[in-house]
């Protein structure tokens, strides 16, 4: 009896999404804080991840996916979103993880996430050589940027994610598709995540 209501409460309630992010860093968390809304028809949840390696990022995935009982048949999601860095043993780890964990979907940028909010200003980022420059960059498109800013309501920008989704999905399909992502520069996946969150709004 309990294992039976304890399919109709997964069959009710509203699908899960959550979004696995590097610990040490604010950006990611304070962007899609954004997306939560309790009208939403999602629960979203943002976990950080003590380690920042891309194999132990993906495990805890991974286990959120198995730990929650989530069930994609019902619309439940775990992203990882995890920075390439422009390193290939980076991409390594990535690949493999991505071989690995069915269950998730795992969400690159190279160098790194602020390549994806660069989209919200530009069409074409500047081809940097490091996440620092990327993040130094940013500064010329919001004066006194740091990683813990909320770039969104700072720049006043809530409005704008189409805009950012189709930036980058035009330059991400200017690149070969048998290039490996580590030597796509600048790319970045986070507009499927936006997307897939914008899309089930309506």
């Amino acid at each position: 009896m309990a294992r039976k209501g304890k399919e109709e409460y997964k069959r009710k309630r509203k699908p899960l999404i959550y979004i696995v992010c590097e610990g040490r860093n604010q950006t990611e968390r304070t962007y899609f804080n954004h997306f939560k809304d309790r009208y939403a028809p999602y629960n979203l949840y943002i976990e950080n991840s003590e380690a920042t390696d891309i194999s132990s990022m993906a495990k805890k995935a991974n286990a959120i996916f198995a730990d929650k009982q989530l069930d994609a048949a019902l619309g439940d999601k775990v992203y990882c979103l995890v920075d390439l860095d422009l390193d290939n043993d980076k991409y390594d780890k990535y690949v493999k993880a991505k071989k690995r964990y069915k269950n998730i979907e795992l969400i690159p940028s190279n160098p790194c996430f602020e390549i994806w909010l660069m989209y919200y200003f530009t069409k074409n980022p500047r081809v940097l050589g490091s996440s620092q420059k990327v993040k130094d960059e940013m500064a010329k498109y919001i004066s006194g940027y740091t990683e813990s800013m909320d770039v969104l309501a700072v720049a006043n920008l809530l409005d704008k994610h189409l805009i950012a989704i189709n930036n980058a999905d035009a330059k991400n399909s200017n690149f070969d598709e048998d290039m490996k992502e580590v030597d796509k520069n600048p790319y970045t996946e986070v507009s499927t995540v936006v997307t897939e969150l914008l899309s089930r709004k309506g």
